[in-house]
């Protein structure tokens, strides 16, 4: 899935956010705000009720002032991946491949950065794979993605979500096609934003979904309900289709512009190189 020319280059970025959280456990992003760390910040005054063992008796020696050390506290980065499971994704195996990669090199990027990963496949077989930390977890999460696999269903990924929220996350990065309807992804995607959570959006489409190729009498079946519909597709059919797909994005770019949700959207005729070291750094969210 993600190969030696990928992970090789995935080494030297990481994973962007604007906010950190506090957590039990230490990480390796520096916060601006003081803590424990071993990187010295400043001095400042002796307060009462300050702990004695922070005083400088070096500079106390000197000046007859007690002063102690401040120091950068280092906090986790923890992340959550929402991988949409539905049968609309799966069923386009260059989508779904796409899909599962960017699933992986965001996990990727995590782990390899020390950083706390949750990969939720929502609508998978397989339950969630939560709060992986260390490259120790690189071998094991590649393949909880690589096997992730789309369960029947009748309820929307959107709908669905919504009782997999990480709530200690500092990032969640959903990715789906999104080809649902719009007033249940705003529900959701208000809902990861109400637990102070930043949001990358990437909708992942096949290049039929973009720009179709059918031609004459078709009954089409929905991936997911089974539901067929008898249609002629002709010239006119298809550019009222892409008519209705570009006001569909630009709803949702409009939207995720308003909340400060960064979106992205990609097709299976883009590489996955261009998306990641193009694309996603273009957007500041790995660097």
């Amino acid at each position: 899935m993600l190969n030696g020319s990928i992970t090789k280059q995935l080494q030297s970025y990481s994973l962007q956010a604007s906010k950190l959280k506090r957590s039990w456990h230490k990480g390796t992003r520096k916060s601006k705000r003081f803590g424990a760390s071993h990187d010295f910040s400043d001095y400042r005054m002796y307060q009462q009720g300050d702990d004695l063992r922070q005083v400088d008796w070096n500079i106390y020696a000197r000046t007859q002032k007690h002063y102690i050390k401040r120091y950068l506290d280092e906090q986790e980065l923890i992340a959550s991946i929402y991988l949409d499971c539905t049968y609309s994704m799966s069923i386009a195996p260059e989508k779904w491949k796409l899909a599962k990669t960017l699933a992986a090199s965001f996990a990727y990027l995590g782990l390899c950065q020390d950083d706390r990963v949750s990969v939720i496949g929502v609508h998978g077989e397989q339950s969630p794979y939560l709060y992986r930390k260390g490259k120790a977890h690189l071998f094991q999460m590649m393949q909880y993605v690589e096997d992730l696999s789309p369960k029947e269903s009748t309820s929307l990924f959107s709908e669905s979500v919504a009782g997999y929220v990480q709530r200690k996350s500092s990032i969640s990065i959903v990715i789906s096609d999104l080809m649902e309807p719009l007033e249940s992804i705003f529900h959701v995607l208000k809902l990861i934003q109400a637990n102070r959570q930043q949001i990358y959006l990437i909708q992942v489409l096949d290049q039929e979904e973009v720009d179709p190729s059918l031609e004459g009498d078709f009954m089409l079946v929905d991936s997911e309900t089974n539901q067929e519909v008898n249609v002629t597709i002709s010239d006119y059919t298809k550019n009222q289709y892409k008519q209705r797909m570009k006001n569909r994005m630009e709803a949702l770019e409009s939207f995720c512009f308003e909340r400060g949700i960064s979106y992205l959207t990609c097709s299976t005729q883009e590489s996955v190189e261009d998306i990641l070291f193009k694309r996603m750094t273009s957007l500041g969210w790995i660097r």
